[in-house]
């Protein structure tokens, strides 16, 4: 099969990418949106799932890509799921969290111990558990991508502490969970879209924001920002969502073949992100901003002002499904 030549169209004045179809009369072709900037290595997993969609399908199924929030931000994307608008969506926890509360448990911090814990959760049968719920909000969360473990850039001060957060006015995703994280750290969480945060820091509306590195070196934020905290506090799954009326539209063979895509992506979003955290950590100081790594005995001090807030959310997200987590070896 000759191989597809990605193109680029201007969607709302920002690039999207577009997969062309091959002539196929029948042709299912689906819109997936995101967020992110085309760099962002989920941005380059969801290229790669349109590209081994379309192979593994013979040209059947063909993925439009809108990255940069061209079709809204993670709530109008999960809506127009719902609608049927939007056929896939990559979206953070916190926002799903909202449709799915059991998606909660990724936002606890420090809930997981490092990347190899999450994978042997979110590969596992436990997943099928979090995601609980999805079909009866319209929605079929068939894989888990990934964004990294989120840390705290900010423009006041390095944070080496928990009491340095004190005052700071960090944008937070519109989970209540997040709100309560950072009110436990004594800052002000302010709630704001993620389409809207690189003006936010800009201007001052809010003071700091947390996101894996890549997000946070791929969306710039290093011209409004200068500090960053290695603090990981929570790990930032991408979950690739579908709309419930569109997967019962694609034949069994052509799901069969989505899920494997997906899987295939979802390898090669980790084994990218993985490669590139140091060369982030290194690109950020390059652009001016201070880097901090907090010691173990550091990061303690925060785990214990935060973790407290795991009794706020336990029995909405299932205290089984915590301690099963936990046990996860």
């Amino acid at each position: 099969m000759k191989k597809a030549t990605v193109l680029s169209i201007l969607v709302g004045g920002a690039l999207a990418v577009v997969l062309p179809t091959a002539g196929h009369a029948q042709a299912i072709n689906l819109k997936l949106g995101h967020v992110a900037p085309d760099s962002q290595p989920y941005a380059q997993a969801a290229v790669k799932f349109a590209e081994l969609v379309k192979q593994y399908t013979g040209g059947d199924v063909q993925i439009q890509i809108f990255p940069n929030s061209l079709l809204g931000d993670q709530r109008d994307l999960l809506e127009g799921l719902q609608l049927g608008s939007v056929d896939i969506a990559l979206t953070s926890s916190a926002v799903l969290a909202g449709f799915m509360p059991k998606v909660q448990v990724f936002d606890l911090p420090f809930m997981f111990r490092d990347a190899e814990h999450v994978y042997k959760v979110v590969d596992g049968p436990l997943a099928k558990e979090i995601y609980a719920g999805d079909e009866a909000k319209k929605m079929k969360v068939i894989s888990t991508w990934e964004n990294g473990f989120r840390d705290i850039s900010n423009n006041k001060r390095p944070i080496k502490t928990p009491d340095d957060m004190k005052g700071i006015k960090i944008r937070v995703m519109e989970n209540k969970l997040y709100i309560e994280m950072f009110k436990a750290l004594g800052s002000e969480p302010t709630p704001m879209a993620r389409g809207e945060l690189f003006t936010g820091l800009q201007t001052g509306t809010v003071d700091a924001q947390d996101n894996p590195i890549g997000q946070t070196y791929t969306s710039r934020f290093y011209e409004v920002q200068k500090f960053i905290t290695l603090s990981g506090h929570t790990y930032s799954p991408e979950p690739v969502v579908f709309s419930l009326a569109t997967w019962k539209k694609i034949p069994a063979n052509h799901q069969a073949a989505i899920l494997k895509a997906s899987a295939e992506a979802a390898k090669f979003n980790r084994e990218l992100d993985a490669a590139q955290q140091q060369e982030y950590i290194k690109k950020s100081e390059e652009k001016g901003m201070a880097v901090t790594i907090l010691t173990p005995q550091q990061k303690k001090m925060f785990q214990d002002k935060m973790t407290p807030v795991w009794d706020m959310f336990a029995d909405k997200i299932g205290k089984d499904l915590i301690q099963k987590i936990q046990d996860t070896k």
